[in-house]
């Protein structure tokens, strides 16, 4: 659902539009990632709203990474980046500390901590730390809808990669599913795509030009030429 929350962020906020074309090819996508993951859902009431929540933070975050690298700031990705981990470091603190877990980080490290499990956390913190460039590369080059596509694209290949690696049994709607899904993704890639190149497209002349060869009039031989050119029409 991220795709939907993130149009209507962006419609309600940002003030933008999109095509018929642009909802019809979301479509066969979101209903993909449903067909993919049914099966896999347990109801609470708290689980609802976290998750609705969660959806509408993504969303936001999204569209919020994007303008501020497109927009008034045009801040580069790490620059983004070195202004956002100190933040999201802090956050982890706090939430840390709050549920306990800080106190058994604590003791970890005085008991149990390695030389190879700090080599495994620097490798780790390194391939977040390109996760994360690529990310803002990317939501900075496209959009935030089309990073909320690529995500729910990304969901459903997880699952392929489950089925290959650990033999997860899945049935024939969970395989229709991904199959759609990635129909639904390269339908949106296209209209995207083909959107793009209208805009970009240069504007027709109202008259045709003149050729660098054709010789230079007056300027009562352009009015002139200008008066027959209104009488025809």
């Amino acid at each position: 659902m991220t795709p939907v929350f993130t149009i209507a962020i962006s419609i309600l906020f940002l003030g933008k539009r999109y095509s018929a074309m642009t909802y019809l090819s979301l479509m066969p996508l979101l209903l993909g990632v449903y067909m993919a993951t049914v099966g896999d859902y347990s109801y609470t009431a708290m689980g609802f709203f976290l998750t609705v929540l969660g959806t509408v933070l993504a969303a936001t975050k999204t569209v919020v990474t994007n303008r501020i690298q497109i927009g008034r700031l045009q801040l580069h990705p790490l620059d983004l980046l070195l202004r956002m981990s100190p933040l999201a470091f802090v956050q982890t603190v706090i939430f840390s500390w709050m549920k306990g877990e800080l106190d058994e980080v604590v003791s970890f490290c005085k008991t149990e901590i390695s030389t190879k499990l700090l080599l495994a956390l620097l490798v780790n913190g390194i391939i977040a730390f390109f996760l994360n460039y690529v990310s803002f590369t990317a939501n900075k080059k496209t959009s935030a809808l089309t990073m909320t596509v690529a995500a729910n694209v990304k969901q459903v290949l997880s699952i392929v990669v489950a089925v290959t690696v650990f033999n997860t049994k899945i049935g024939f709607l969970n395989g229709l599913g991904i199959i759609t899904t990635l129909l639904g993704g390269a339908c949106y890639s296209y209209v995207d795509l083909r959107e793009k190149a209208q805009r970009m497209r240069p504007p027709t002349p109202a008259f045709p030009l003149a050729s660098p060869n054709a010789p230079i009039l007056s300027e009562q031989e352009s009015e002139e030429l200008l008066n027959i050119r209104i009488s025809k029409q």
